[in-house]
């Protein structure tokens, strides 16, 4: 892959490149993930040291393969401070997408999805349903998110005002038709929340319902190594129960 025009991207992640170089993988608008070699990056006077996450930048690269080279990233905008749990979240979306696409394979209808969730970051008190909205728009960009429309067994439209039913890769289910002990139990009406445009936080006390419904939507495509963000969110939440408690 050779470009001379150059993309709007994110930095998802760095990692160290012999002496004195990063590879970096970016979520780029028109190209999807890339993972670039910044050679030289990391000594002190290079244009490309301070590259990191939450940063908007305008990138260009040379090569082809799997690691093309880094030739410019110049900053779009100043980087919005955040808080330890922001940063926590900001982890989670990077791993999510570096956990599930892969590199050139384009999907830009997700690219405003991911720049407005980054802006909710640091603008909306709550972030909890920002980041479910992230995870079910990510989800409905790959091709894998569930049917939420009607009960997989017999096809009866989702009604509100009943607890429905989602079932690991089989999709939900109404009340007669549960699918065994396994399945998750769901408010339609938290359904009904996923399959709007979600530009609104969903009435109080379903947070809990859609985590639930999501992790598990999610563990079918990530396996079962455990996501490294949420282990470092489960650690700064005990940190915060045994702060409050002296």
């Amino acid at each position: 892959m050779t470009t001379d025009s150059g993309d709007r991207a994110w930095v998802l992640h760095r990692y160290v490149y012999g002496d004195s170089s990063l590879v970096v993988e970016f979520f780029s608008q028109q190209h999807g993930r890339l993972g670039l070699l910044a050679k030289g990056a990391r000594r002190p006077r290079s244009s490309l040291a301070s590259i990191e996450a939450g940063r908007p930048l305008w990138i260009r690269w040379l090569g082809k393969g799997d690691l093309p080279l880094l030739v410019q990233a110049e900053d779009l905008g100043p980087n919005q401070p955040l808080n330890a749990l922001q940063k926590i979240s900001l982890f989670y979306m990077n791993e999510l997408l570096l956990r599930l696409t892969q590199r050139g394979d384009p999907f830009p209808q997700f690219f405003g999805e991911y720049e407005n969730t980054l802006r909710a970051l640091s603008e909306v008190p709550d972030i909890a349903w920002n980041l479910r909205r992230y995870e079910r728009r990510l989800l409905e960009a790959l091709g894998w998110a569930a049917d939420l429309g009607q009960c997989g067994h017999c096809g009866i439209a989702l009604t509100s005002g009943a607890t429905w039913f989602y079932g690991t890769q089989t999709g939900i289910f109404c009340p007669r038709h549960a699918p065994g002990e396994a399945a998750v139990a769901i408010p339609a009406e938290v359904l009904e929340w996923l399959r709007g445009p979600m530009n609104s936080a969903p009435a109080s006390g379903y947070n809990a319902h859609l985590r639930h419904y999501l992790e598990r939507e999610l563990q079918v495509h990530l396996g079962r190594r455990a996501l490294e963000s949420r282990r470092l969110l489960a650690a700064y939440l005990q940190r915060g129960k045994r702060t409050a408690s002296t």
